[in-house]
């Protein structure tokens, strides 16, 4: 892709180095979004070691299932067809059961709690 088609997104949270980065061929019509999600999986693992040494907090209500980054939940959206972004997506029992599914098959360094 030429480089006059390339695109990032990048927040205060998220640094450039680590931000998705993105980019639109104009010959070809495709174009392709990539994010390097290291650092996610490790605080997924460091979640689920905390998680292991000082076990569950009881009265804390719920329970982290996933560290998701955004590339990973537009991925998800592509194929299939759950809005992790949309507000009401987690009010929806059944998109949490289908959730869980995804990850567990697809993503599991991502998980926390399953």
């Amino acid at each position: 892709m030429s480089k006059e088609t390339d695109f990032k997104f990048h927040s205060a949270t998220v640094g450039k180095d680590k931000s998705i980065k993105a980019g639109f061929d104009l010959d070809s019509g495709n174009w392709e979004a990539t994010q390097d999600i290291s650092q996610y999986k490790e605080q997924a693992k460091l979640d689920r070691d905390r998680q292991e040494y000082y076990g569950l907090k009881k009265n804390s209500g719920y329970r982290k299932l996933a560290t998701i980054p955004d590339i990973v939940a537009i991925k998800i959206l592509q194929d299939h067809k759950l809005d992790l972004h949309d507000p009401a997506f987690m009010r929806d029992s059944n998109n949490i059961k289908k959730l869980k599914k995804i990850l567990m098959s697809e993503y599991r360094d991502l998980l926390v709690n399953t």
